[in-house]
């Protein structure tokens, strides 16, 4: 359970000052500490009493609570002349916990906001909420549990620490029933062979790659991790995913691949791989299980490449998105992070997309081979979709091509977990692109292409974004305040 530490800061009852004289704080915190209660059953609140005058000893005690706590509100509900308060209320936010600071209009507001002006723009996480009703202040506290519920949760990362002899054999056989039914096979042999055997296959073991961000400092990588959302990554054999593979039940597998083709609107694809990319999620989703993990990180392209991946991964990835659960492709776990948080607060599953940027239309389509298809959350209806051809591989694998909606909003974001960043843009879909060229799905996005592209930072959030269903700007920047995250709005 959560633990929220909560402390209200205001004048003496009989001082002169806000609200007014002979205001009862100890009845106002009542009624405010019963709200909270009744609202977020999951949270346990502990009440920290009345602030009126700064006492060492009684701030002393706070603070020790504090260190076994996950978040502080600090509610201002009233003022006077003595600057303690003011103090004291700055030395909670330097604790750094997560902290909301509310303030409700005509109560606190001189407190408030001198307390404010003393911790701005000092990387405190922190998110101000004055308002003249307690229901922003309570969807602020929602935010604020909801990213509460990542901690402790881990990462499981499947991926190749050195460089190995490509299994060209492997990735032939990967493909064997579309390049056999589509009578490429000597075509396919004989490029990969080529490859193979003359320049070799690159595996980026630097982090020099948009996706692999983390490599460049682990050390770092997983401090932030922890010191920021309370998250942790274990790396793991891929091998594993081979031994998951080979006990699962083919009947099993047939039951869900079936279950897709049926409930797809067309299906463009062999049965057999539909089959084992089934047999790949029952795989992914009992490793999970085994582990006691969060999320799966298949570094899916090199362990293809490496002969280590059974199956094509998009449709595995898109029945466990569809589950309300968490896996993301490459390996890339600054997506991967970002999916949880979006996940978390939104309870809706995000969109893992590279971006081509069309300026003279002012638009960007965020395109990729995979996708969940219930987008507007596991518990409500799925989105028409089809199971067709991968798309950069010219159709050697099958994957999920869903159907988009037309006219809806789109949010769209990326944490660098290295950097402590987190970029937001916002848009409106215009259609769903089928073009032959790139990645199967394709969501066209009408936005301000011209400032994205005059404030892209590829080497703070790569190519890689994450996209989700509605305009959840505010939120977003709520949860980075809370964070700690510098909020970088590349549509502005």
């Amino acid at each position: 359970m959560v633990r929220i530490l909560v402390v209200f800061i205001s004048k003496p009852q009989w001082e002169a000052g806000w609200p007014f004289l002979g205001f009862d704080n100890n009845q106002f915190k009542a009624k405010i500490m019963e709200k909270l209660q009744a609202m977020f059953k999951d949270v346990e609140f502990i009440d920290e009493g009345v602030i009126t005058r700064y006492q060492s000893e009684e701030l002393n005690e706070i603070k020790e609570e504090a260190e076994n706590s996950d978040g502080l509100i600090i509610f201002t509900i009233g003022h006077y002349g003595d600057p303690g308060i003011v103090d004291a209320g700055v030395e909670l936010i330097q604790l750094n916990l997560p902290t909301i600071l509310a303030n409700l209009v005509y109560y606190g507001d001189h407190t408030f906001t001198k307390i404010f002006d003393r911790i701005k723009e000092k990387g405190y996480r922190v998110f101000p909420v004055s308002t003249s009703d307690f229901e922003d202040i309570a969807h602020a506290v929602d935010i604020m549990r909801r990213i509460l519920f990542l901690k402790g949760k881990k990462i499981i990362v499947y991926t190749l620490d050195g460089e190995v002899m490509p299994d060209f054999q492997k990735i032939i056989d990967l493909a064997s029933h579309a390049i056999e039914r589509l009578r490429i096979k000597d075509v396919v042999e004989s490029h990969i062979k080529s490859i193979a055997e003359s320049t070799g296959f690159y595996i980026d073991l630097a982090g020099v790659d948009q996706a692999h961000s983390w490599r460049r400092d682990e050390e770092l990588y997983q401090r932030n991790l922890r010191e920021i959302f309370g998250l942790r990554y274990e790396k793991r054999d891929p091998d594993e995913i081979l031994r998951y593979y080979d006990s699962v039940s083919i009947d099993e597998a047939k039951e869900i691949a079936d279950k897709w083709m049926r409930n797809a609107e067309k299906t463009r694809f062999f049965v057999e791989p539909i089959v084992d990319s089934a047999r790949l999620y029952l795989a992914m989703k009992k490793l999970m299980e085994d582990t006691g993990a969060d999320m799966i990180a298949v570094d899916c392209g090199t362990l293809m490449l490496a002969g280590k991946l059974p199956a094509w991964p998009c449709l595995a990835n898109f029945q466990l998105w569809n589950e309300g659960l968490n896996s993301t492709p490459e390996s890339d776990l600054d997506s991967g992070v970002t999916l949880m948080l979006v996940r978390y607060l939104l309870d809706r599953p995000g969109y893992v997309s590279n971006q081509s940027i069309d300026l003279s239309h002012n638009r960007v389509t965020y395109m990729h081979c995979c996708s969940p298809s219930k987008l507007y959350g596991s518990d409500k209806p799925s989105l028409k979709y089809e199971i067709v051809g991968h798309g950069e591989s010219h159709g050697l694998g099958p994957c999920p091509f869903v159907k988009y909606p037309k006219g809806e909003d789109i949010t769209t974001v990326k944490i660098s977990v290295l950097k402590r960043k987190i970029s937001i843009r916002t848009g409106k879909i215009i259609d769903v692109i089928w073009d032959e060229n790139g990645c199967r799905n394709k969501v066209l996005v009408a936005t301000n292409a011209e400032k994205i592209l005059e404030n892209y930072d590829w080497d703070t959030f790569g190519w890689h974004r994450v996209s989700v269903l509605g305009d959840w700007r505010d939120e977003i920047f709520a949860a980075a305040k809370l964070l700690g995250l510098e909020v970088v709005e590349e549509d502005k």
